[in-house]
């Protein structure tokens, strides 16, 4: 056998005395494109800063502020951005400053690009995570920081929404309307939701009190005396439902802005949640888990993808008339 060169030993010793870890440095996450799609490519597997967390993730929630983003960001200078805004999965490891957390603990987390969670791993602010209640799944807690935090924020946050008030909330089927179905009715209120015909037996599930078929006739003909609309659908449908509210009721929109003028003559008050900005999410999700464990709160999944296929959800969920949420499994 011919004799190693010293070169060709010092590559032998690099091989064999490199650390696996070396070899896993990276990750295959779905990244945002130039053009605004997803593709799968690999990435370096994040650090977690100062008050932070890398969690190894399970599953991720597919919302449509996804694709808004993607639309804003793509094309922009800097390095990858990976979407997806709701995670769950465990603690792999804690930045400086964090306590009271241990790792492989389960969590439930509301993270933001470029560290976002269709990836095996994202980062989160400390703040901004809550231990997964043992009764539900990865899955099912994936589908839950966007839209429960926007609906807590919606009805109580913003509307003050009190028990024994009557609330409407369209698109009762959705991400965000079946959470706020839940949780208007947690808190004590009577609940008015539209959907279609398919999903009417689902509001029904959830406990609502007049469940509306959207599709045989004007909705807005058949409520009167409402304390709080939540427009989940999109702007039109708010305007139509002003003529549901009471003086000095309350329309909070999540689709966007209504008109000032309507909303002044038809005597009520126009709002929007708005961004909650850097207040943690975490005591908003701690409302949730509480009402999960209390057997009040449910997530209905309509579908999960595999992570490479996150172009499919996206489609799935820019269709519309999704009942509950779409769900990304990433890790095992």
């Amino acid at each position: 056998m011919t004799p190693a060169t010293p070169r060709h030993s010092l590559l032998l010793a690099l091989l064999v005395l490199a650390p696996p870890a070396a070899c896993a440095a990276n990750m295959r996450a779905l990244v945002l494109a130039g053009d605004g799609t997803l593709v799968m490519r690999p990435v370096a597997i994040p650090e977690p800063g100062a008050g932070e967390v890398r969690i190894h993730v399970r599953a991720a929630g597919v919302n449509p502020a996804d694709w808004k983003l993607a639309a804003r960001l793509a094309g922009a200078s800097g390095g990858p951005v990976i979407l997806g805004l709701d995670a769950a999965g465990t603690i792999d490891a804690l930045g400086p400053g964090v306590s009271g957390w241990k790792l492989g603990e389960a969590v439930i987390a509301l993270v933001r690009p470029p560290h976002g969670s269709y990836a095996p791993y994202t980062i989160a602010a400390a703040g901004n995570i809550v231990r997964r209640p043992r009764s539900i799944s990865f899955a099912a807690a994936a589908g839950i920081p966007v839209a429960a935090v926007t609906a807590w924020r919606s009805l109580v946050t913003v509307a003050h929404l009190r028990r024994g008030q009557r609330v409407l909330i369209e698109g009762g089927a959705g991400g965000v309307g079946s959470a706020a179905v839940q949780i208007a009715k947690a808190r004590g209120a009577y609940v008015i939701a539209t959907a279609s015909t398919a999903n009417l037996p689902f509001l029904r599930s959830l406990g609502v009190d007049e469940p509306i078929d959207y599709t045989v006739g004007p909705f807005e003909q058949k409520v009167s005396n409402v304390d709080i609309v939540l427009d989940t659908a999109n702007r039109d449908v708010g305007i139509e439902a002003m003529g549901t509210l009471k003086p000095g009721g309350v329309l909070v929109s999540i689709v966007g802005a209504m008109p000032a003028e309507r909303c002044a003559a038809a005597h009520i008050v126009c709002a929007m949640p708005g961004s909650s900005g850097d207040r943690p999410a975490g005591p908003f999700l701690e409302q949730i888990a509480r009402l999960i464990d209390a057997g009040r709160y449910q997530v209905s999944i309509e579908r999960i993808f595999p992570l490479r296929e996150g172009a499919r959800a996206w489609a799935l969920g820019r269709a519309g008339h999704t009942r509950g949420k779409i769900i990304l499994a990433v890790g095992p």
